[in-house]
């Protein structure tokens, strides 16, 4: 008897003591209802979304999910939540998720560690007219710096932006204010204060996707952008429509090995929240919307349902998270006299375009280093700029640029890698990684990742609406197109 009453104690501690013990932790934020503010549609359902991804896909069990809806979600409530069972419900090693769906905005920057001067913020359900009732990216870095060791994947699909729905010259209903994940203030006897305007936001990376270490962060859309709410299904977030769609699916496989990698993700959600702005194109006045993703270079190739990352490590490899991203400009690449040369031979490279633009060229050798090969220091001193003309040949090098390009060790297969931007250098120039002031880096995937990272900021542009002739703000992301050959070295 005694036997029996110990391990019926025994199980109801295992029952009630043992989600505390629990290896990994989801935190989930959804808001509609706001108190306050404008509300929204669909963010309650991003979250019922989201659940049932983790549970099917990265396996994570009902017991290791907390959620917080509506008037769940106060500031106090998702920062103690985020402490209690995020920092301290895992250890070193262990998974912690944070995933919010909701109204994002940003305010000046007080601390003056921003480098555009603003920080961006959640909402949660109980934001004010004061910025101190929201949720700064300085209070969630501080809480995710307290991760440290964990592996920690961090989704947000919320505005970073306000501004830019209030520059369209559009009469705004109510059921637009419920699709636009940025707040419209309630109160009429109080204005809203200076630090809620602005015109246009920088292009440094910054908000909450601007994370280090371990840390996977996806962003719905850049900080000078609005996310979304699809209002073509069951209402929620664009992005984390396609997220899941993308991952669950593997609709996001581009190269079809059967696995979805990161960079894989990352540019179907911007494909396809393209081509729901193309649909919609009243909804997306504020331009387009280019999901972000911040991570560490080894984990763009890495599977997004299973965290695992390819064995091998071929040139091929290394530039595949860099590699999945659109062609519209139809660049094509040719090696001369063709692509295959022994130790001493000269190699000539000639591209072509559709589009006008300036050429970036790298070359990634059989041992997974990245050498830039254009523009480079002799190209530079002859005033070689690489402009790309549509429909044009350009040869690299050809007699006038004083320099050749020699095949040398080591032996094997590598990637040429031809990037076209058509945008003017002078809106890029701050794109491009101060990496590349070396004509060589040892670690091609970081640096590729970082330029992929800065090619995927968007850019302000004014434009005036047909009908009112107001000057509003569209942000588009940097045209840009890839392409690649392989080429082999023997002796």
């Amino acid at each position: 008897m005694i036997l029996v009453r110990q391990l019926l104690i025994s199980l109801l501690l295992l029952v009630f003591i043992g989600p505390s013990f629990a290896t990994d932790r989801a935190l989930l934020i959804g808001i509609d209802d706001y108190k306050y503010v404008s509300p929204l549609r669909g963010s309650k359902e991003d979250v019922r979304a989201m659940k049932r991804f983790i549970q099917k896909v990265w396996g994570y069990k009902n017991y290791q999910i907390k959620v917080l809806v509506d008037r769940q979600a106060t500031k106090k409530a998702i920062l103690r939540a985020f402490n209690n069972w995020l920092i301290k419900g895992t250890k070193p090693g262990e998974r912690a998720f944070f995933y919010y769906s909701g109204h994002g905005y940003y305010v000046w920057d007080k601390s003056g560690d921003e480098d555009d001067g603003y920080d961006e913020t959640l909402c949660p359900v109980d934001t004010n007219l004061k910025s101190s009732s929201m949720i700064l990216d300085d209070e969630m870095e501080k809480l995710l710096k307290r991760l440290k060791n964990r592996r920690v994947t961090v989704i947000v699909d919320a505005c970073h932006s306000g501004t830019v729905t209030r520059g369209l010259g559009l009469k705004q209903t109510k059921k637009d204010l419920m699709v636009l994940k940025t707040p419209v203030f309630n109160s009429r006897r109080k204005q809203k204060p200076k630090e809620f305007f602005g015109f246009t936001r920088s292009l440094k990376p910054d908000g909450f996707v601007a994370s280090e270490g371990s840390i996977i962060a996806y962003s719905a859309v850049a900080p000078n952008q609005v996310a979304l709410v699809d209002v073509e299904k069951p209402y929620g977030g664009v992005f984390t429509h396609n997220f899941i769609k993308g991952a669950e699916r593997k609709l996001a496989d581009a190269n079809r090995d059967g696995k979805v990698s990161h960079a894989e993700l990352l540019e179907y959600t911007r494909t396809q929240s393209q081509a729901y702005c193309d649909r919609n194109p009243r909804q997306c006045k504020a331009g387009a919307l280019s999901p972000q993703l911040v991570a560490p270079a080894k984990s763009l190739d890495a599977d997004v349902r299973t965290n695992r990352l390819p064995k091998q490590h071929s040139s091929q490899q290394v530039a595949n998270g860099f590699t999945a991203h659109d062609n519209n400009a139809k660049l094509s690449l040719k090696v001369l006299p063709h692509n295959r040369f022994r130790l001493g031979d000269k190699m000539k490279i000639q591209v072509q375009s559709k589009h006008n633009g300036y050429l970036l060229l790298f070359d990634i050798n059989s041992k997974g280093h990245l050498t830039r090969l254009f523009p480079n220091q002799y190209s530079k001193q002859e005033g070689k700029q690489g402009y790309v003309k549509a429909r044009k040949t350009l040869t690299v090098p050809d007699r006038f640029y004083g320099f050749d390009f020699i095949a040398e060790k080591p032996l094997g297969k590598g990637l040429l890698v031809a990037i076209v931007v058509e945008d003017k250098l002078s809106r890029i120039q701050q794109l491009i990684p101060k990496a590349f002031t070396k004509v060589q880096a040892i670690d091609a995937k970081a640096v590729l990742q970082k330029l992929r990272q800065q090619l995927n900021r968007t850019l302000p542009q004014i434009k005036r609406d047909k009908r009112t002739g107001k000057k509003y703000v569209v942000n588009r992301p940097v045209r840009w197109s890839i392409a690649v050959i392989e080429y082999k070295i023997r002796r």
